[in-house]
């Protein structure tokens, strides 16, 4: 029997399971390329139902994460199509009067002009939908955010065919920790490890952490704790001007720029705030709100002391609360989960100062992740039997099509009035590949499976030298268009990676990039470009064998070239754009940067000199 998994929000995603058996998980952002696409995931379902045959008759279940939902965000697309100053504007005219006026003002309302009605299941339905709730705020803080969430049924039931009662909700948090739990390796679900969610909210906007033992919820500690630093990273995302929930990681690379003496006022404002008591976060001055009021308390605050400040205290609060927890759990294994958890300067801290035995963050662990958290919270509350991932695979996603193009010799591009050829080379050896590396080219690799979420683990990588600082500069500006101050990840085989990294926790944990860590002597000269250029730290990717073949060799082999067994490894797509899904997504790159090839299989793509 087949289960579809579905989170339908920010960075919507779908899951197949087949038999209690992780068959397949991918976003549709990948689709229809436009980042954190928050609609019907519509063609990520179609994709997994066509590749894999899913037929209704077989269907046992859909499962949607989240009690809770509105349609507010969907329809005025705030993941995918709001600016800066479109957040502050919502800020000004809609949160602003809720808050302080007491107003009852509609997110759908406010934007009526600019609602995407025509996005499935198309404009009858959902213009049916704003006429039902027309009273409605929009938002998922409304009272009737739970008969709300029942609209998704009816999608479905449009789309698949399935009867209502195949249609099932699961829980925020449990589907966040039960995601975090069975995908981590069986020692940890034999040794009863602890699990945390960390979010910005749950399935009641004011819970935004929680506390598992086990599966998730065979001992329920703490539920529903209320968490600032969801929330407050975010608007502090926003307040310096960066796009929230989406540029978070921006503020966390910019922190390590700081010395600790000029973000200490910061530090100190925000501890102001919250704090720990025991296991619980303890309000001593809880915010009207997280954008005005945080604003005018940082007036006149430098930019990277706002940054480190929000870091630091991010750090001390979740560090101070693991190890209260831990004492007194006498527990030391700890899994992370939730879109805190995305925080990987956070989990370097936890594994390296949290007094732990071992700490997993599983891939992806924010909500994009909940289209796999839900299904398996509904086998764990089913009591399906064997549900064992030994680790997640994944390598889940569409594998990239051959396009007619690519069965030329030559590929001729024009940009700016300037012609551009490209050969194409069939069967290049994975040596080949090492080689023009070696000799400082950028190239990236579509092959085999998409990896899932939203970091590149190989398959739909941008790799260059490490070895060379340079190629920083050469990739921001004439491929990524990325901030300056951004570090990049190191891919490094799991046999070599002890030469390179001081890791706090177990060498399986650096698998995902989920965990920064501080590099070793040779680290630090062998592997400079892939590195924080301030602290010396790395997000690692182990690369192991058995994991992913090929992308092991041609990092064995860049090794037995140059004597570095790593490269530099960064998602393979444009600024502002999702990783790429497949060969025309690929060229679309081609098109439109200086990147010097693309590895399809056996076949490179390869700019002429």
């Amino acid at each position: 029997m087949d289960i579809i998994g579905i989170n339908w929000e920010q960075n919507s995603t779908a899951s197949l399971w087949r038999d209690g058996e992780f068959i397949a998980c991918v976003s549709e952002e990948r689709f229809t390329r436009k980042k954190n696409d928050e609609s019907y995931p519509l063609n990520a379902i179609n994709w997994i139902i066509d590749e894999f045959k899913v037929e209704k008759q077989n269907i046992e279940a859909v499962v949607f994460v989240s009690t809770m939902w509105s349609y507010g965000y969907t329809l005025t697309r705030h993941y995918t199509n709001f600016t800066v100053k479109d957040y502050i504007d919502e800020q000004h005219n809609i949160w602003k009067p809720r808050i302080y006026d007491g107003k009852n003002i509609s997110q759908v309302n406010y934007y009526k002009d600019r609602l995407d009605l025509k996005q499935y299941p198309g404009e009858e339905f959902w213009s049916e939908v704003l006429d039902r709730y027309k009273e409605d705020s929009g938002h998922v803080s409304s009272e009737s955010s739970k008969e709300i969430a029942k609209i998704r049924k009816d999608v479905v039931i449009h789309h698949l065919g399935v009867k209502e009662d195949k249609i099932v909700f699961m829980d925020h948090s449990s589907s966040h920790a039960a995601y975090g739990y069975y995908s981590s390796n069986e020692y940890l679900r034999e040794q009863d490890a602890l699990v945390v969610t960390l979010d910005a909210f749950g399935d009641n906007v004011n819970y935004s952490a929680s506390i598992f033992r086990g599966d998730g919820t065979k001992e329920e500690i703490v539920k529903g704790a209320t968490f600032i630093i969801g929330r407050l990273y975010r608007y502090i995302t926003l307040i310096l001007g960066l796009r929230p929930n989406e540029h978070e990681y921006k503020v966390m690379g910019m922190a390590p720029y700081c010395k600790d003496k000029y973000s200490e006022n910061v530090f100190n404002l925000f501890k102001s705030y919250q704090d720990v008591d025991g296991i619980e976060f303890k309000y001593k001055s809880k915010p009207k709100d997280m954008y005005f009021e945080v604003r005018d308390m940082l007036e006149g605050e430098r930019f990277d002391s706002i940054c480190g400040g929000v870091q630091r205290y991010t750090e001390y609060l979740i560090t101070k609360w693991i190890k209260n927890l831990t004492d007194l759990t006498g527990t030391k294994r700890l899994i992370v989960t939730g879109g805190v958890g995305m925080n990987v300067k956070v989990n370097m801290v936890l594994a390296k100062e949290g007094g732990l035995e071992n700490i997993y963050v599983p891939p992806s662990p924010d909500d994009s992740s909940q289209a796999m958290g839900a299904v398996l919270e509904y086998l764990r509350q089913k009591q399906y039997k064997g549900i064992i991932l030994n680790g997640l695979d994944v390598y889940s996603g569409p594998k990239a099509n051959t396009t007619e193009v690519l069965n030329n010799k030559y590929i001729e591009k024009e940009k700016n009035g300037l012609k551009q050829r490209y050969m194409i080379q069939n069967k290049v050896k994975i040596s080949d590949i090492a080689e023009l590396l070696a000799k400082g080219m950028v190239i990236a690799r579509c092959c085999g499976k998409q990896e899932f979420g939203a970091r590149a683990l190989g398959n739909r990588s941008i790799m260059a030298d490490p070895r060379r600082n340079e190629v920083k500069q050469i990739i921001n500006e004439k491929i990524k268009s990325r901030d300056f101050w951004m570090p990049f990840a190191c891919s490094v085989i799991s046999e070599k990676a002890n030469d390179y990294f001081l890791m706090d926790a177990e060498m399986s944990s650096y698998e995902y990039m989920t965990l920064c860590c501080m590099t070793t002597e040779k680290g630090k000269s062998d592997l400079q470009a892939a590195i924080h250029p301030y602290d010396n730290t790395c997000r690692p990717q182990i690369v192991y064998r058995n994991k992913n073949k090929e992308y092991h060799e041609l990092i064995q082999a860049f090794g037995e070239l140059t004597g570095v067994y790593g490269i530099l490894n960064t998602s393979f797509n444009l600024h502002g754009l999702p990783i790429v899904n497949n060969a025309d997504d690929a060229i679309h790159v081609l098109e439109n940067s200086e990147i010097d090839g693309i590895l399809f299989e056996d076949r490179l793509v390869i700019r002429e000199s």
